[in-house]
């Protein structure tokens, strides 16, 4: 392999990662905090827009300088350590997604036992109606309650280190069970029991991806695949990632946060909830979450199997 395609993959490889960390975050300065957008550069020369400018011009820079420091990162990893670096973006994807594997548990559990209350008027037998708002309100009960859950998840899954998916899908199985029992036994159904299905059913599709991809448990045309190889498998994971997975995850990304109108700011933003009302569960913005995270994951896991394809390459030289 040559010094200049060993550059590109690298290159690409940390470009993809840290652009794709770089845009997540001006996202949400732009959607959350007003900030202008990196395309926005040139109202340096308008003297009426000075701060707005600066704002603008910090993050043009900021993907310039990620730019920069793939380049320097590119030529200093030696070809011993690209297996490391693999494993680390591998890492970063695990604990995105186990994480958010808590969080979704958690917020599961809590906003179908505050849906269940609401909808049999348990609640408001002992709040008035200020105080009941806090509850019934999607943006309250989004930013006072699943926010802090989904940090305690975030927490948990750094020091947690087993992926958790697996049980995760064994209660998504009790909670179908449940509406069945419920609806053909007691007679009894409510919107926020199918809610919570869709809500854990979706995260397990989504979210695991990015483990299924490293356990190579993604269908796979294996027509010629097997017949390859172990160079030739190699360089075939390597054109599929580069060519197929990554610019398929980038689009995903750069279309669903492309400003607050967009497929998945603005359910977000506007903390959409289902058309039950209170009797539903108020989660449904975290389906667009979901999407997020299924890509960001995704790129990260990608650009692993770039450089952990290209170290069995070069792995024979050492």
């Amino acid at each position: 392999m040559s010094q200049s395609i060993k550059f590109f993959l690298k290159f690409i490889s940390f470009l993809t990662v840290y652009l794709t960390v770089i845009f997540f975050i001006n996202n949400i300065l732009i959607v959350y905090f007003n900030w202008p957008g990196a395309d926005k550069f040139y109202r340096a020369f308008d003297s009426t827009k000075s701060f707005e400018s600066f704002l603008s011009i910090l993050q043009f820079l900021s993907y310039l300088l990620t730019f920069i420091i793939c380049i320097y990162l590119s030529i200093k990893i030696s070809d011993k350590n690209i297996l490391f670096v693999s494993n680390q973006f591998s890492e970063y994807a695990d604990y995105i997604a186990r994480s958010s594997f808590w969080a979704i548990l958690f917020i599961g559990i809590f906003d179908v036992l505050i849906s269940f209350m609401a909808a049999e008027k348990i609640l408001s037998k002992f709040m008035v109606d200020s105080s009941l708002n806090i509850f019934t309100k999607p943006s309250s009960r989004a930013l006072l309650f699943h926010l802090p859950l989904a940090l305690i998840g975030f927490i948990i899954g750094y020091y947690k280190k087993a992926p958790s998916f697996i049980w995760f899908a064994t209660l998504v199985v009790f909670a179908e069970a449940s509406i069945v029992i419920t609806r053909y036994v007691f007679f009894y159904e409510q919107a926020f029991m199918g809610d919570l299905v869709r809500l854990w059913y979706s995260a397990i599709f989504l979210i695991s991806s990015a483990y299924t991809l490293v356990q190579e448990g993604h269908v796979r045309i294996d027509i010629l695949y097997v017949k390859f190889k172990e160079k030739t498998k190699a360089i075939s994971n390597i054109a599929g990632s580069i060519l197929l997975g990554i610019p398929l995850c980038a689009i995903t990304i750069f279309i669903g946060l492309q400003g607050k109108t967009s497929i998945i700011n603005a359910p977000v933003l506007s903390v959409e909830v289902t058309q039950q009302g209170v009797s539903g569960m108020y989660v449904k913005y975290l389906l667009a979450v979901f999407l997020a995270i299924f890509a960001i994951t995704m790129i990260f896991q990608f650009a692993s199997v770039v450089l952990s394809n290209t170290y069995k390459i070069l792995k024979d030289k050492y």
